[in-house]
């Protein structure tokens, strides 16, 4: 019953029937990009069976434009083995891309064009990861002339920066005589697993906390991407529902192709009474430059009245098989949430009336994202940086106020230059070159006068990363009579004399942690 009430909403990926719905909208004019759902990889087996899904479905005469996720490709993604990563994933990307290549697609018009392939972006962990292979993967002989698109999550602080390295990039790519690549730019859609990982780990919420930042940096990141200098080399997806959005886009590209018509001095252009190019020579440069960017199935009003403004629309489409339904749930939870927000657009999209409460409101939002689009910040919310010495963290009031300590977060690039570091040191330690642990006895290091032990390295057989003696029989009669003794006066110590020499012991293992993963790393 729930794929019924949701057939235009998920796409069935049955061969047959999804050739139906796709020939049925490329009638229409509109063009599809078909995104296969699916749950994270268990294993290589199942990477390898995706890939092959992905590949047949470009094969398919009816398809254009297919998007995929790095998580969908590579089962073993890590961001503490990042170039081994980057590496097997572009591996795996370039074959849909070749691919691509290789077919093309018949639009409406009777044009050809080679098929389109989007990477799609997933948690914050993953940005700059997804960013890195890209453009690794695009820069490998014979992919010259892809199409190619990557999405941008405006929720994002930092994905301006990623924007703006990926134009340059791009704009040496096409000066090159190679294809423009394409952005498009949304504003996000795991809010509440972004929160749930924050909690969880002691950082920081990667995603902005007010929706009007969120508002902001999408139009300064459409604004940017509009630039005619950068409109040429980095095509845009305007990808929203909210029509303030999307009115807003029309108008910037509208005023921008101008612009760039007239830095190009093209001779051929016909002014209109207006002063301004002709539409037919305007809504060419739309077409070709930006596309605007919908869901399968929500708001086809809006939709519809969309498209009588503009040919270029790409709605995007999940779609899965019957037996493959539960992948769909969780796509469902995220629109849900997502278009049931106070602040959504979609929320008011059925009965909203100009100049109606609702109106007003959303025109408010809109009037105040415009307002600080220049001014929102582009910074990661997300800045640990374990190079930097470890600040001692306040005292809590009561326990029940305690926070734990935050984890080491490795999708930060210099925190895994730091896990780097570490392994570079303490690998070698090993052998001639082991560690000599000493016993503590009275607060004093000893050697001990037992029986000699080898600490092994798990994951290197063989190889000796420690020795220790035992202590003897005298030794360990030393070592009670000194506890018995109590020379440090533990036992008379009150709660919180004992809370500050806790306090002080965590705060040298904090200084210590390098240390701390490089001695667990070693005996594994």
């Amino acid at each position: 019953k729930m794929r019924q009430e949701t057939a235009n909403v998920i796409l069935p990926a049955e061969p047959d029937m999804l050739r139906a719905h796709l020939r049925a909208r490329r009638a229409e004019g509109v063009r599809m990009n078909v995104n296969l759902l699916g749950e994270s990889l268990l294993g290589e087996h199942e990477a390898e069976r995706r890939l092959v899904a992905y590949l047949a479905l470009l094969k398919m005469p009816a398809i254009e434009c297919v998007s995929v996720k790095i998580s969908t490709l590579y089962s073993q993604i890590s961001t503490l083995a990042r170039s081994d990563t980057v590496r097997t994933i572009s591996d795996r990307l370039e074959r849909l891309y070749r691919a691509a290549l290789e077919s093309h697609f018949v639009r409406h018009d009777g044009t050809q064009v080679p098929k389109f392939v989007y990477l799609d972006m997933e948690e914050y962990r993953d940005m700059w990861l997804t960013a890195d292979v890209f453009r690794q993967t695009l820069d490998r002989p014979g992919l010259e002339q892809v199409r190619a698109g990557i999405a941008l999550q405006a929720y994002l602080p930092d994905s301006f920066n990623v924007q703006q390295q990926l134009t340059d990039w791009a704009r040496t790519r096409v000066a090159g005589g190679q294809a423009p690549v394409t952005i498009r730019i949304v504003k996000g859609a795991n809010m509440e697993m972004e929160r749930v990982e924050a909690s969880l780990r002691g950082w920081p919420q990667a995603p902005f906390q007010k929706k009007v930042e969120t508002d902001a940096n999408y139009k300064r990141m459409l604004g940017y991407g509009l630039q005619p200098e950068n409109i040429t080399v980095v095509r845009v997806g305007v990808a929203s529902h909210n029509l303030f959005d999307v009115a807003f886009a029309l108008v910037l590209a509208a005023c921008r192709a101008t612009s760039c018509l007239d830095a190009l001095n093209d001779k051929t252009v016909h002014w209109g009474a207006e002063g301004k190019p002709e539409s037919s020579l305007q809504s060419r440069f739309l077409l070709y430059h930006v596309q605007f960017e919908m869901l399968e199935g929500m708001a086809n009003h809006q939709r519809r009245a969309l498209h009588e403004m503009v040919d270029n629309l790409l709605l995007y489409a999940p779609a899965c098989k019957q037996q493959d339904f539960i992948h769909a749930i969780g796509y469902l939870v995220r629109r849900m949430d997502e278009n049931t927000g106070p602040d959504n657009f979609l929320r008011h999209a059925f009965k909203v009336e100009v100049d109606s409460p609702e109106w007003l409101k959303l025109e408010g939002l809109f009037l105040d994202s415009v307002a600080c689009m220049n001014d929102v910040s582009r910074a990661a919310r997300r800045q640990q940086d374990r190079h930097k010495p470890p600040p001692v963290p306040a005292a809590p009031a009561h326990w029940s106020l305690l926070v734990n300590e935050p984890d080491s977060d490795f999708a930060l690039v210099q925190n895994g230059r730091w896990a780097a570091e570490i392994i570079e040191q303490w690998q070698p330690q090993c052998d001639l070159r082991a560690t000599h642990v000493p016993l503590s006895i009275g607060g004093q290091d000893v050697d001990g006068e037992g029986e000699a032990v080898e600490s092994l390295d798990p994951s290197r057989p063989g190889v000796v990363v420690a020795r220790v003696r035992q202590a003897s029989p005298a030794q360990i009669a030393q070592a009670a009579e000194c506890a018995h003794a109590d020379p440090a006066q533990w036992r008379r110590l009150d709660a919180g004399a004992r809370y500050k020499l806790l306090r002080r012991a965590a705060q040298q293992i904090r200084m210590r942690r390098a240390d701390l993963i490089g001695s667990a790393l070693a005996e594994g």
